[in-house]
């Protein structure tokens, strides 16, 4: 078992986790604890399976978890940006609520209660080295560069990480705080919508009861890992889908517990945040802001 011969599924394993990573850095950057990626991806693999089950078109699907994935986030955004929720609190509720939905929509969906049936993938491409890959591997190169092209050199990013910073010094200069941190929850959404479409999609072609198995989880320590950083992240989503690709192989390969192959992406998510997390994170991250208390 070569570290090459596990690139291909140490790529496929990365995908959805990197989207989920990026977005959650965008709304970082602005000052929000996106914490409910784990339900963003559930929900939207959920959406591009069901569509596509009933049209057949996987294009169709993966649009539907992009309209999901707004959706999510603009009404998550209300009771963050508007009502003034914790941001943990309600992100975990999120998550809560799309577990218990996507399991309770199961059967009316798709007339059983563990899986759908079988759907469309997305489109593959063979590449050297990468093996065969979902054509969301393009998407995901376009979407690394556009989100820090976005952050670091756009008038836009400017402001989004402005009012991570300092709010207050942002809102003096005529920025609208709430105004962009909803943008950048939308970008998140959006983000969410590929990632989960790619799980359901583009690598299982069907839908799976709790099929993220803590998935946004692990996009979230990447980033908190990654130092709030677009590029960074890509090597942090990287090195989790490889020693998760590594306790699949290693199943096979090894006579040692499945239970305990399977805790080692995790292990390795919380030795990595304990010596290695950063601490960089906008100043007034996860603190929301009215003019009325400045």
């Amino acid at each position: 078992m070569s570290v090459l011969s596990m690139l291909p599924s140490t790529v496929r394993l990365t995908l959805p986790m990197l989207f989920g990573a990026l977005g959650i850095v965008v709304c970082a950057q602005s000052g929000i604890i996106f914490m409910a990626m784990e339900g963003g991806l559930l929900g939207a693999g959920f959406a591009a399976a069901y569509v596509c089950f009933l049209t057949g078109s996987a294009v169709l699907g993966e649009a539907a978890a992009i309209v999901f994935g707004l959706l999510y986030a603009m009404l998550l955004s209300f009771f963050i940006n508007q009502c003034r929720g914790n941001h943990v609190v309600c992100s975990i509720g999120f998550n809560f609520i799309m577990l218990g939905a996507t399991t309770v929509l199961m059967q009316p969906a798709f007339g059983n209660t563990g899986f759908s049936p079988n759907v469309q993938k997305l489109p593959l491409v063979q590449l050297p080295v990468l093996g065969e890959q979902s054509i969301n591997l393009f998407v995901m190169a376009g979407a690394v560069f556009a989100v820090w092209f976005l952050l670091y050199r756009t008038n836009w990013g400017l402001r989004v990480r402005s009012v991570g910073e300092n709010p207050a010094a942002a809102d003096s200069l005529g920025i609208a705080v709430n105004r962009y941190r909803f943008q950048a929850m939308l970008v998140c959404g959006v983000l969410a919508g590929i990632g989960g479409s790619e799980l359901a999609l583009g690598q299982m072609g069907f839908f799976a009861r709790n099929m993220t198995a803590n998935m946004g989880f692990l996009s979230y320590s990447a980033v908190v890992f990654a130092g709030y950083k677009p590029l960074a992240v890509v090597l942090t989503t990287l090195f989790l889908g490889f020693f998760d690709a590594f306790q699949m192989n290693a199943q096979l390969l090894v006579d040692i517990p499945s239970e305990f192959l399977l805790t080692l992406p995790y292990a390795v998510t919380v030795i990595a945040l304990v010596f290695f997390g950063s601490r960089k994170a906008p100043a007034m991250f996860g603190k929301n802001y009215t003019r009325e208390e400045e």
